[in-house]
């Protein structure tokens, strides 16, 4: 079969639904008030042109998928065009990390260094830069990995070596701003990152994210050589950011992770405790910042949770005596905050400001407004004019924190499509992404799966939510989105995969439901719009007690954004779908398992899944997608990681491979549309996320005629984003395409 493919230059406009995650890291540039950068743990590098109303990505030239998991990052004061970010993952207890820079200020980056692991979504992401540019020699960058040491490089980050300092976890690198050549670096222990976790199983929550033991070193060193030398400066406190006194070259504040905020007056050599104020108990403090317009006043924040009880609810404090006593800020009321999107009310108790209070990982004062100030947090970055009283957001434009999961289109609707995400409730759109709406969520779920919308009545969702402590429903609404009902509630450990409406019986829809199969996890059918639900007679091969079958592996390793993150944006609502041209027609795949399908509506199942390349070259190649044609009749797809996409012409008795080509080449088909295409044949759409363990590009292809031809769509300023879905609207023009953390796409078909 003829399967070439050509490069087609194809521009992606960002849909309303920017990208985000944990916003764990802000700079300002060195001149310019205005512009911010922004760092993330799932998505990058942020850049606002407009003092944090709106945010723009920065990751072109990023080829990994780790590389928009950003530990740290940072600019030079000297050559404002120049930045660093450090990004790195864990994958089966192996670290990875890159070291990359930019010479044009984030429009491009380039890998400089690879011999530093780094953790961008691991328990030190909040706390301070581990990577820094001497204020006095612009050639002279350090950076101190999760993993692998510190490195210094003396020649503006081109070439790196690795210093003789110990293989601890690094939780601040800084150069003394007053006294040149001076280097301090600070270390975090196992204990300190663990003390807040209670039921992580063995090994605490650095268990849970697969991190090795690395000691109980607190430590704090220092070099009077610019890393040529190093001592032992203190021990005892896990440090996670460094302050100067601009008053004392001798004075320095550090925030001390559990050891709360801490003064030094001899350059760092003895410690004493400064929380005299500040919150009793224990809580930990990752930022602690001197205001540059008034050197007496300094600002920290505890980094508080949703569950902490009698915590203000923004708990900024200041000092105004030179951080010897500490008092609340202010005691902020809802009505002291604007632009704040209205999700975030319901995610805390109905309090927007604890909402703005959850999480805070910085505080800034702007260098050259001096009753401007910045926080950063778990939603995105907010700012006050008024020195702290009142504060904005903008509604995090561009900058939301969305790890889509999937996204539908509506039948019947030119434009119409519906999006799932993490900790939200789905978001639809009329106009192809142009502008979004929320459906309504339901008390105790906070994100969502799967979505369908009834080809017959517009005003009809039946969507996927899925709650804290594990736990899912089917939600209905039958008024276009005003209100909303549980209609399926699951138990524990379940939730749904897949929603569709059959292709002919309008108002029966069929669910997938994955977990244990003897909690009731399969397939689900409804006769009568979804407001009553009965399991199917499908049924797996006996050795098969979860979906999925590698539930572990596939959910936590492979298909999931972070090691840890089970059942966040691992490539929900793909695996059943409907016959279009035959009613009670359904397929539903599992990832290592097979395919089977129905033809009277889940009645009756069988495998089809014999020739395909399950588990093949290693338990990577795993089904994520399967879809029936939307011209012929018995034309099936199936879409697997690694492997790429097969057909088959005859309902599945045999299947041949149809991209890629070349039968060595690995193409993860993350994400599958099809639509009406020319001459009569099917149009594909494939995208492909990147993955540490299939080595995988972030790519985009479109087929016209049924997979003969191929069109691989470049636009490289995306960097290595995560694809977790694309829809084409019912007219096979509008297309809409959802990743993980950097936000959606829109763009459109043109005919030939």
């Amino acid at each position: 079969m003829l399967n070439h493919s050509l490069k087609t230059a194809k521009e992606w406009s960002p849909a309303a639904l920017g990208g985000g995650g944990y916003i764990t890291g802000l700079l300002q540039h060195p001149a310019e008030s205005g512009v911010l950068y922004a760092r993330c743990d799932v998505a990058g590098v942020f850049r606002s042109l407009d003092g944090g109303l709106s945010w723009e990505t920065l990751n072109s030239g990023l080829t990994q998928s780790y590389h928009h998991q950003v530990q740290s990052f940072a600019i030079s004061s000297h050559h404002p065009e120049v930045m660093f970010r450090c990004s790195g993952e864990v994958r089966s207890r192996r670290f990875y990390g890159a070291v990359h820079k930019s010479a044009d200020g984030g429009k491009s980056w380039k890998e400089v260094c690879t011999g530093m692991g780094f953790y961008g979504n691991g328990p030190t992401r909040m706390y301070g830069e581990v990577i820094a540019v001497d204020p006095y020699h612009p050639e002279i960058v350090a950076a101190g990995g999760y993993t692998g040491g510190l490195w210094i490089s003396r020649d503006e980050g081109e070439t790196w070596q690795q210093t003789l300092l110990p293989e601890e976890r690094f939780g601040c690198v800084v150069f003394h701003p007053a006294i040149p050549d001076v280097l301090f670096a600070g270390t975090i222990s196992d204990d300190d990152l663990n003390m807040d976790y209670v039921e992580t199983g063995e090994g605490g929550v650095l268990g849970l994210l697969q991190d090795l033991p690395r000691g109980k070193q607190r430590r704090l060193y220092t070099s009077p050589d610019l890393g040529e030398s190093w001592q032992l400066l203190y021990e005892g406190a896990s440090f996670a950011e460094l302050g100067f006194d601009s008053r004392d070259p001798q004075r320095l504040m550090a925030a001390c992770i559990w050891g709360g905020i801490c003064s030094s007056r001899d350059g760092g050599r003895t410690w004493e405790s400064a929380g005299a104020g500040l919150l009793p108990g224990g809580h930990r403090y990752g930022t602690v910042v001197q205001d540059t317009h008034n050197p007496q006043r300094w600002y920290t924040a505890p980094d508080v949770r949703p569950h902490m009880k009698d915590i203000p609810p923004i708990p900024i404090y200041y000092s105004g005596d030179g951080g010897e006593e500490w008092q609340l800020l202010r005691k902020h009321l809802d009505e002291d905050l604007s632009g704040f999107p209205a999700y975030m009310d319901s995610f805390n108790g109905g309090s927007r400001a604890a909402a703005t209070g959850w999480a805070i990982s910085k505080l800034i004062v702007d260098r050259l407004n001096k009753d401007r100030l910045y926080l950063c947090n778990w939603y995105g970055v907010a700012f006050s004019e008024d020195g702290g009283n009142t504060w904005r957001a903008g509604h995090f434009r561009g900058l939301e924190t969305t790890c889509m999961e999937a996204v539908a289109a509506a039948p019947g609707q030119p434009g119409k499509f519906c999006v799932t995400m993490a900790d939200h409730s789905p978001k639809v759109t009329e106009d192809g992404g142009v502008t979004f709406r929320n459906l309504p969520g339901l008390a105790g779920y906070s994100g969502s799966t799967a979505v369908a919308v009834s080809r017959t009545n517009t005003e009809h969702y039946l969507y996927g939510l899925v709650g804290h402590g594990r736990t899912a429903c089917i939600a209905l609404s039958r008024d276009g989105g005003q209100t909303a009902e549980a209609v399926l509630t699951l138990g524990k450990g379940l939730f749904v995969q897949s929603l569709r409406e059959d292709g002919i019986r309008s108002g029966t829809f069929y669910a997938y439901i994955d977990g244990e199969i003897s909690s009731g996890a399969g397939v689900y059918r409804s006769a009568d719009g979804g407001q009553t639900w009965s399991l199917t007679s499908f049924c797996l091969p006996a050795h098969v007690s979860t979906l999925p079958h590698l539930k572990n592996w596939i959910e936590a390793e492979l298909l999931s954004v972070v090691v840890y993150q089970v059942k966040n944006a691992c490539g929900a609502d793909q695996l059943m779908a409907a016959d279009p041209f035959r009613a009670g027609h359904v397929l539903a795949g599992e990832w290592s398992e097979g395919i089977w399908h129905s033809a009277d509506g889940g009645d009756t199942w069988e495998s089809i899944g014999a020739g395909l390349p399950f588990q093949h070259r290693g338990t990577a190649s795993i089904l994520n997608a399967v879809a029936y044609s939307a011209t012929r009749s018995g034309t099936l797809y199936a879409g697997f990681i690694s492997e790429g996409l097969w057909s088959s012409t005859d309902d599945g008795q045999h299947w041949s491979k149809l991209f890629p080509a070349d039968a060595a080449e690995q193409f993860n088909v993350s994400a599958l549309a099809v639509g009406k295409g020319d001459g009569g044949k099917d149009l594909l759409i494939l995208a492909s996320e990147p993955m540490v363990r299939t080595k995988t590009e972030s790519k985009v292809v479109c087929s016209r005629d049924g997979g003969i031809t191929w069109e691989i769509w470049v636009d490289d300023y995306l960097g290595a984003v995560r694809w977790k879905g694309v829809a084409l609207d019912c007219d096979s023009r509008q297309v809409l395409a959802v990743t993980c953390g950097n936000g959606a796409y829109r763009t459109e078909i043109s005919r030939k």
